[in-house]
């Protein structure tokens, strides 16, 4: 290896290192290393001419010179970012003012830009996740709803009985459902243990937790079990409190980011490559810095992506940001200018310093716990509308954030998941009210004791309630 990266002439300390690099610091050195590979190439590849003649400050977004494409320069002018300020959340009376008399959801586009502006008061949460997660349909009678609920509480029962009656010896011919179920014993007794709701080695949470992400195997063939799902789960399942609730409302969620745990990784790839091109719109400096640091690639924002920043910021503010996230609101990908947002908030100390790539990669990894949400909120909406006023906003630009012509007008909803259109007021079943009733249906399985071979989050800190994913888990 060392001896090929000397004859790429990549390195101008020299490669002698490299592998004892990669050894030492696995993450950094693979990303260095990659990145360096990809410039090398992006450098072997662009005509000299234009490598000349083409300031840094204007290099185009995207591809180059290719037809077809529209070359984006950081010369447009998006004119000054104005001042946001968040409301107050939701409350209680606020809530019941959106029913009709039948139980229907009146307003909702209103609802949903208060729950944009402010976010919801804990105690309905519960009630209001499920239309936001589309286990409920806004426009469903509370009847319909009590229907909806029987007929989901069936269907959840019935896949949890296809891996639940699986015996030893079927399972032992059967790798893929093995795999699924190593995987997910050794994620959930390491997600958010330090929470109260999931601590301790008896704790019921933990239970319902793995058998919510096995049926899921259940319910999508296709996707399975993926490292970072019990990530998404957590939260849902600590606000539901209820099986059967959780796993329809963590249905719904993986309906909006299901393809970040594809195999192929491509709409990752395309998040990252809107992150990058909407970052140089709102502030070239910073990306052409980071540019001359091996980090334009923007492959430290992996992690925030993956999950919705379920690792960046607090157990409760991820509640606030994730609610205000589903309404969809004030455009599509708005989550990428949050990502925006943090950067913007550590500009100063990212070019001030003037950090490396692995000082660049530690800075950022190290903002877990340390950022605050209000203030990345207001920051974000800032820059939508900075942008939106923009008369002459790059179509791509446009495009990534939905203020393309002709392009219909973005509703607030977020995409329908797989239920039925009928809702209801939840009969709900609490914490532990699902084990009756399926204990009907099949004997529980015990749990086996999760293997610490293979891990997603590192050790848990005992003042924290979310962790960072290990390097594994952002390995393309």
């Amino acid at each position: 290896m060392s001896h090929s990266f000397d004859g790429l002439q990549l390195y101008d300390e020299g490669s002698a290192d490299l592998v004892l690099r990669f050894f030492q610091d696995p993450y950094s050195a693979t990303f260095g290393s990659f990145s360096k590979v990809t410039n090398f190439f992006r450098g072997a590849l662009k005509h000299p001419e234009a490598t000349k003649e083409r300031p840094l400050s204007e290099t185009a977004v995207g591809l180059e010179d290719e037809p077809g494409f529209e070359v984006i320069t950081c010369q447009a002018d998006i004119g000054q970012r104005p001042t946001v300020q968040r409301d107050e959340a939701v409350t209680e009376q606020v809530w019941q003012e959106h029913f009709d008399p039948e139980g229907r959801v009146k307003n909702v586009e209103d609802l949903k830009a208060k729950i944009f502006q402010g976010g919801l008061i804990h105690g309905i949460r519960k009630e209001v996740w499920k239309f936001l997660l589309r286990y409920y349909p806004w426009d469903s009678t509370i009847e319909e709803r009590k229907q909806l609920v029987k007929r989901k509480t069936d269907e959840y029962f019935r896949m949890k009985l296809q891996w639940k009656s699986v015996s030893e010896e079927q399972e032992k011919r059967n790798s893929l459902l093995r795999g699924y179920r190593s995987l997910i014993e050794r994620d959930v007794s390491r997600t958010d243990r330090s929470n109260k709701f999931y601590e301790g080695s008896d704790n019921p949470g933990l239970t319902l937790m793995n058998d919510v992400l096995m049926t899921y195997c259940m319910y999508n063939f296709d996707l399975g079990y993926v490292q970072g799902m019990s990530d998404l789960l957590s939260p849902i399942l600590f606000v539901m409190q209820n099986e059967v609730e959780a796993f329809w409302c963590l249905a719904g969620f993986m309906e909006l980011v299901h393809r970040n745990f594809e195999e192929s990784q491509e709409a990752m790839k395309k998040q990252l490559t809107d992150l990058n091109l909407l970052l140089r719109i709102l502030d070239s400096a910073l990306c052409d810095f980071l540019d001359t640091k091996d980090s334009g690639t923007l492959c430290f924002c992996f992690r925030w992506l993956l999950i919705w920043f379920k690792r960046e910021f607090s157990f409760q503010d991820i509640l606030r940001l994730w609610e205000v996230l589903w309404t969809g609101l004030p455009c599509p990908n708005f989550h990428l200018l949050i990502s925006c947002a943090i950067l913007d908030s550590e500009r100063d100390a990212l070019m001030n310093s003037n950090y490396g790539f692995n000082e660049i990669l530690k800075h950022i990894n190290e903002l877990t716990m340390k950022l605050n949400m209000e203030d990345i909120l207001c920051r974000a909406e800032a820059m939508y509308h900075q942008l939106a006023v923009c008369q002459d906003l790059p179509r791509n630009v446009q495009e990534v954030l939905g203020l393309a012509k002709g392009e219909e007008k973005r509703s607030a909803q977020v995409p329908t998941a797989s239920t039925p259109s009928s809702d209801t007021e939840s009969s709900s079943q609490e914490l532990l009210s699902s084990t009756t009733h399926e204990s009907e249906l099949t004997n529980s399985m015990s749990q086996t004791q999760a293997d610490s071979s293979i891990e997603i989050l590192p050790p848990e800190d005992a003042d924290t309630t979310s962790q960072s994913i290990s390097p594994a888990a952002l390995t393309p």
